[in-house]
């Protein structure tokens, strides 16, 4: 089991680029780097929600500020993509444990 790791370019009014990791453990850690942020939520907490022009990666109940919700604009394949890997990460941890 290894993290997964992808960069993507947020959409928006100013160029943002988020670094984010998929733990298989059932983390996902994300960095905003021109804001100097950093927030981790459980998978159960995130979801995507479809907007007009992009999606939206919602994280609830991140560590660093409990009980809120960070909302990241992502391009349509790039959300797809990430979708792709927690899904993956979720299947191979299932698996993991039903082995044991």
């Amino acid at each position: 089991m290894l993290a997964r790791q992808c960069s993507y370019t947020l959409q928006g009014t100013e160029p943002l680029h988020a670094h984010i990791v998929v733990n298989p453990t059932g983390l996902l850690e994300v960095d905003i780097v021109e804001k100097n942020q950093h927030f981790t939520s459980d998978f159960e907490h995130v979801y995507f929600k479809r907007g007009e022009e992009c999606m939206q990666l919602v994280c609830e109940q991140s560590e660093d500020a409990p009980e809120q919700q960070v909302s990241l604009s992502l391009q349509r394949r790039d959300a797809f993509e990430l979708y792709q890997m927690i899904d993956d990460a979720k299947e191979e941890l299932e698996c993991l444990l039903c082995d044991l």
